[in-house]
């Protein structure tokens, strides 16, 4: 099964992200319509499953428990780390601060210190800059990063635990569930203290937070003989379930419905097989496009002109930015895992 449609799976979902948060961050009456179309719930959930399913298998074929961290760290940090300095550095250019009150600013070593270690959320602002925007979130879409961390550095007892009995469904079963009483007690403690709903919100979006999607990713893929045995009576049934939880706002069987789902789009329509031929750019469109557009509110160029023009111009410079970093940066140091085969 080396044919997939993994790598349309993944722009696409990030795709979503950025239309979706070009909605969100202009807050532009006229494209306000558009957010019922663009749900970036689900597209960040379609990337729990998916790295679940992928980064399982990864694991099991590294040599070593070293070479798998190294794989991920390749992928994942070159560029992380390269848009929260860029980010840090230059962005006094559009800050109401003064270089010296800008790099002095304990706001600034906060928000480096916190960013480079996935805290994102302790210090998601610098000093001066996006004051005046919705938000003054530098990059709004980091903190996804930092759960994904957290799934990588779990896996390995998983697969363990897994791997140590014959019942791995078991497993599976235990996992999911402590992920998904995990989600809904902290959702009933926000509706009974609403006081502190925010606090509540902040930990549904930490480890294990999220886990009910990372884990079906996981049972796709130490079950995925059966699925594509199977795939062509499970999947309506994931279809009529996926809709049914999404038109109630549940996410009790949602995360198994979307995991069957994005297999089966995954491994059908092979006319999408060589989507990512001349490269993956959904990491890069996925960690470039906040501060994009965030740089464009502030410059109020969605008062200025249209939005559907502002909107054409910053997907099209996340897309040069995404194939510049995949090209220049994220290539070269994923070169480096034949090292470790």
């Amino acid at each position: 099964m080396h044919k997939n449609n993994f790598d349309f799976l993944r722009f696409f979902f990030a795709f979503i992200v950025v239309l979706s948060h070009i909605v969100d961050l202009s807050l532009h009456p006229d494209i306000a319509y558009l957010k019922k179309y663009f749900d970036s719930h689900v597209s960040v959930t379609g990337f729990f499953i998916i790295s679940g399913y992928l980064i399982a298998g990864s694991f099991i074929v590294s040599k070593t428990v070293k070479s798998y961290f190294v794989k991920r760290a390749n992928r994942l940090l070159p560029a992380y780390i390269f848009v929260v300095l860029f980010s840090a550095i230059f962005f006094v250019f559009i800050s109401s601060f003064s270089f010296t009150q800008y790099y002095l600013n304990a706001a600034w070593f906060k928000y480096l210190a916190s960013n480079l270690s996935f805290l994102n959320f302790l210090q998601p602002c610098l000093p001066g800059v996006f004051l005046g925007n919705y938000l003054c979130t530098i990059n709004g879409a980091l903190w996804t990063i930092k759960v994904e961390v957290s799934f990588y550095l779990v896996l390995p007892f998983i697969i363990y635990w897994i791997q140590k009995t014959s019942k791995k469904h078991l497993v599976l079963i235990a996992v999911y569930l402590f992920g998904l009483l995990y989600e809904y007690g902290l959702t009933q403690m926000a509706i009974s203290i609403p006081a502190k709903a925010a606090i509540f919100d902040v930990l549904k979006h930490q480890l294990p937070g999220f886990l009910t999607y990372f884990i079906s990713g996981i049972a796709m893929y130490y079950y995925q003989d059966q699925f594509h045995k199977y795939k062509n009576y499970v999947s309506p049934l994931a279809l009529i379930v996926f809709i049914v939880e999404y038109s109630l706002n549940l996410e009790i069987l949602r995360p198994i419905a979307m995991a069957i789902l994005i297999l089966y789009v995954a491994y059908g329509f092979t006319f999408l097989n060589n989507w990512g031929k001349y490269g993956d750019f959904s990491y890069g469109i996925y960690i470039y496009h906040f501060p994009i557009i965030q740089t464009a509110v502030s410059l109020g160029l969605f008062t200025i002109y249209s939005p559907y023009m502002v909107g054409l111009g910053i997907i099209s410079l996340v897309l040069v930015c995404s194939f510049l970093s995949w090209n220049l940066l994220e290539k070269r140091f994923l070169q480096r895992k034949i090292m470790f085969k």
